[in-house]
């Protein structure tokens, strides 16, 4: 069972590699990007990314879930067969939903650019969405088969040289041809395009788009009951940036926007795990094996998530100030809330496999309503007085109710015992991160660095201190450091009687 885990956490790394290339240049690029562009038209960039995210949500039809889960029901020997008519229906059933949304939204460009902007005169940039739905959910799908095939290597290249790709593009746009806020989006979006013709190659024996009439009505089966999930949680972007766009204005949707993409460093960790997850989840036959391994990776998810939000949280404040300019730096109380709101939504998709295991994803839908409209009910009440303050309230509540009600629903058809005990040491030890946050000194200085440094990297040994690590996994780690060691040291002997 440790064996598993442990191989589940190095898929984890390396399919979380291209994410952390991602946001460590997203961050290191934001002096750059803000000193070009004003928060207002950083602001529309969050609403025409928000649209993108929100209909790929709505195109991609839970067909990737299903595409997953498919290839691996099917026997060994069966397997590659399998996947890659799953894989071709997938993609030709992917292409006929951006065919009718790509087409709807350039036929309603005016209605919505005047609803999500405030400007019908800015309908070149739904175009722009276009372009951005097109080469994501391109680019998601044609990837997902890399994990199929637990090609780590190609996925992790691909992954690179999108990353590579975006930023080097961006820039030119942005500071090169001083296209504002559209060579931002340009250059992200052509990012993506660059990479999907030759991840298509690699793999060109599964990349003719061909239905599989055997599989539509199983797929879907599976597949559409999952929609109001991925809508669900693109909801919640997509509703507290609307409001606070029309409450607040653009302005502060900017400095809001550029809180989330700080806070954003925390789903690196959220995204490996949701791109390993269902590959490791799904291989496990047993059902007794696969919750104690569930429980398990559970408990550390929270102690590696606490670090990481607590860590966010705590030096948000001297890292936005000094990375970016006073218009910005409001952000610096948001950071520590949406770290947590990102934080909470791991859980959601960690606590959620029981029902996908069990293909019991009907109940989905009313569990994707719950956190809608506790979103909606808290941005009406929280933004109007409290502004972007209000609404990272508003996001960590939403989430919070979306991973409850899975929880709760998965629990029922798949139950789980998770170690509650050492689950609630995390999540102690994270609040009192988060409240010092507040408390501590801000700014750029000695005091404030010093400070928030030592509590950030004091969290892991605090968290031992409670006696989160078992005894069976402290003998473990004890032998997996050992025998690692006496690996390093056999092979310096080697070298020197060589």
């Amino acid at each position: 069972m440790y064996r598993r885990i442990l191989q589940l956490a190095g898929h984890s790394v390396v399919y979380g590699i291209g994410s952390v290339a991602s946001k460590v240049i997203a961050i290191v690029l934001l002096p750059i990007i803000t000193a070009y562009l004003t928060p207002r038209s950083y602001g529309i960039s969050e609403v025409v990314m928000t649209l993108v995210l929100f209909t790929s949500a709505l195109v991609k039809l839970g067909l990737q879930n299903a595409m997953m889960r498919f290839s691996y029901d099917a026997p060994e020997h069966e397997r590659d067969d399998v996947a890659g008519r799953v894989v071709r229906t997938t993609l030709a059933l992917t292409f006929v939903s951006l065919l009718v949304a790509g087409i709807a939204m350039v036929l309603f460009d005016e209605q919505i650019a005047r609803f999500f902007l405030g400007e019908p005169d800015s309908t070149d940039l739904v175009w722009y969405a276009v372009l951005g739905l097109w080469s994501s959910v391109l680019y998601a799908t044609v990837t997902a088969t890399f994990r199929i095939q637990k090609r780590a290597t190609a996925f992790l290249r691909a992954s690179l040289a999108n990353v590579i790709a975006s930023a080097a593009l961006t820039l030119y746009f942005v500071t090169e041809q001083h296209m504002g806020v559209r060579g931002l989006l340009l250059g992200n979006f052509l990012g993506y395009l660059v990479v999907v013709p030759f991840a298509m190659w690699s793999q060109k024996e599964w990349m003719v788009p061909r239905v599989d009439r055997r599989l539509i009505g199983p797929m879907l089966r599976f597949a559409l009951p999952t929609i109001p999930m991925a809508v669900a949680f693109q909801s919640l972007t997509l509703i507290d940036r609307t409001i606070l766009s029309r409450e607040s204005g653009l302005t502060e949707l900017g400095v809001y926007g550029l809180a989330a993409r700080f806070a954003g460093v925390v789903l690196i960790v959220v995204t490996a795990l949701q791109l390993s997850w269902q590959p490791f989840a799904y291989s496990i036959k047993d059902d007794d094996e696969a919750r104690r391994s569930y429980a398990i990776v559970t408990s550390w998810f929270a102690a590696v998530m606490g670090w990481l939000v607590s860590g966010m949280a705590l030096l948000a404040d001297p890292v936005v100030r000094a990375m970016t300019g006073p218009a910005y730096y409001d952000a610096t109380r948001l950071v520590p809330l949406l770290a947590l709101s990102a934080g909470i939504y791991g859980v959601y998709f960690l606590v959620g496999i029981g029902a996908s295991r069990v293909k019991r994803t009907g109940w989905h839908f009313l569990v994707a309503m719950a956190a809608v409209v506790v979103s909606l009910v808290a941005n009406l009440l929280l933004v109007p007085s409290m502004g972007a303050l209000g609404a990272s309230i508003a996001a960590v509540l939403a989430n919070a109710t979306l991973a409850g009600a899975m929880l709760v629903r998965s629990q029922y058809v798949f139950r789980v015992d998770y170690e509650a005990l050492r689950i609630l040491r995390a999540v102690a030890l994270t609040a009192i991160a988060i409240f010092a946050s507040y408390e501590l000194p801000h700014g750029t200085g000695l005091d404030a660095w010093g400070s928030r440094l030592v509590m950030a990297f004091g969290w892991p040994a605090a968290l031992v201190a409670t006696g989160f690590v078992t005894h069976h996994e402290r003998v473990r780690i004890v032998r997996l450091v050992r025998g690692r060691g006496r690996g390093r040291s056999g092979s310096d002997d080697g070298a020197g009687v060589a």
